[in-house]
């Protein structure tokens, strides 16, 4: 007999609502002088979601704090909490005030980011049907995904045909995230999710949904152009094929075939009637490389003066507290006459501004989680949505070598559903906050 639909209550829309917004960013206040306050939408939705907890507290029976599976989880919150502030002071320290980047997108930003974290072990702790959460949210998150993938699509091939923009972003590929790299991270998750509803007999996400996605893979990964993506999906696609790779290829190669037809067709379509395929940068920088012309990418010029100019300002201030949160702007601005780049390196801003001290701390936490995931995932309860997180992880460590990926809100709430127990689910570790 079929299963029957589950009936939703406020934590299965909460959970809904957050798989759609946490893939939309928005950049406001932007000026000279500033970079302007990158928001995710989902930023906005988090204080009702935030009511809500409170209210439900005052009305039933639901935990106050989330049950972590993470031995020690607030003590290892309050390292973290710590380290930001430590480094927030010293930045005043070093340069006699507390810049609006630092404070608002660094500092409360990272409060926002725990505030994510909190509320997904909130609702794993008092969901009635954890298993049906965490398939809500890898549904809706991937379905939503490959629903922007259609937009730019469709915009891709309109464009040339009316007078107005049609660009969901800044540029094209970008998706809803307002950066391409950003957008790949949300590929990254949704095909992490793909691969273990693969593992999982399907039951994860559905095979509709799967034949779209690879269908959709190959003109993602052309117009979207991050070769960061390209290796992290490399090693995912080994993941997949580990397990009936024959048999998995035959249900896969079809909706590639497709899609690599979709992708020849609309490249040169859109580039023999106009150059919008060209307005990205990177693709311009890459056939470039095609034609072997010796011309740098921008960004990649950027990164590099990035690294130099951040382990330049490391070096100057004691190694194992860093030069403080802000100091790497008016660092660079006295040093080469403007502002050029942030640091776009996860483990390189955190050494810069918050030390070595730093830097263990954040990765300590990082490996106790990846721990955790392991114990729930694979020794415990087999969990698919556990060996997800997991696997996302070590790609998300791997992609911060190349971008700074920490203030990822998708990340964090996802982590939360995955840290915390639900009693119905799986047993509670003894020693855990």
């Amino acid at each position: 007999m079929p299963a029957q639909p589950h009936k939703l209550n406020i934590m299965h829309y909460i959970v809904i609502v957050m798989a759609v917004l946490l893939q939309i960013q928005a950049t406001f206040f932007a000026q000279e002088g500033y970079l302007g306050l990158r928001i995710g939408i989902a930023d906005l939705f988090l204080p009702f979601a935030g009511l809500y907890v409170l209210f439900s507290m005052f009305i039933s029976k639901t935990s106050i704090w989330p049950r972590w599976s993470v031995r020690h989880m607030l003590v290892w919150l309050f390292a973290l909490l710590l380290i930001m502030s430590s480094a927030l002071l010293n930045g005043y320290i070093v340069n006699g005030t507390v810049a609006s980047w630092a404070f608002i997108n660094k500092y409360i930003g990272f409060l926002i980011l725990l505030s994510y974290l909190a509320l997904g072990g909130w609702i794993a702790t008092n969901a009635k049907d954890m298993r049906h959460i965490t398939t809500l949210f890898m549904g809706v998150f991937t379905k939503f995904f490959l629903f922007t993938i259609a937009l730019s699509l469709l915009a891709f091939f309109l464009q040339p045909l009316v007078p107005f923009s049609l660009w969901i972003s800044d540029y094209p590929w970008d998706g809803l995230m307002a950066n391409r790299n950003a957008y790949m991270v949300t590929f990254i998750i949704a095909f992490i999710f793909i691969i273990w509803s693969y593992a999982d007999n399907k039951t994860m996400i559905p095979a509709w949904v799967q034949s779209i996605f690879w269908c959709c893979l190959p003109i993602f990964f052309v117009f979207n152009a991050s070769r960061t993506g390209w290796i992290i999906a490399i090693a995912l696609a080994v993941i997949l094929l580990l397990k009936n790779p024959i048999k998995r290829l035959k249900s896969i190669i079809p909706f590639l075939i497709l899609g690599v037809v979709i992708t020849y067709a609309s490249f040169y379509a859109t580039t023999s009637a106009t150059s919008e395929v060209l307005q990205g940068k990177q693709m311009r920088y890459l056939f470039a490389l095609q034609n072997e012309r010796d011309e740098l990418y921008m960004g990649d010029e950027k990164r590099y003066i990035a690294v130099e100019d951040g382990l330049e300002l490391y070096h100057l201030y004691d190694p194992m507290i860093g030069a403080g949160l802000g100091s790497y702007r008016p660092f660079q601005i006295e040093k080469r006459g403007k502002f050029i780049e942030i640091i776009d390196f996860s483990g390189l801003w955190l050494l810069v501004e918050t030390g070595a001290l730093g830097v263990a701390v954040f990765a300590a936490f990082f490996m106790t989680c990846l721990w955790s995931l392991y114990q729930t995932g694979f020794v415990k309860n087999n969990n698919p949505y556990h060996r997800s997180m997991l696997t996302f992880l070590i790609m998300f460590a791997a992609m911060s070598m190349l971008h700074e990926l920490i203030y990822t809100r998708a990340l964090w709430f996802a982590l939360g559903l995955a840290l915390a127990y639900n009693h119905k689910d799986q047993q509670p570790n003894t020693n855990a906050s």
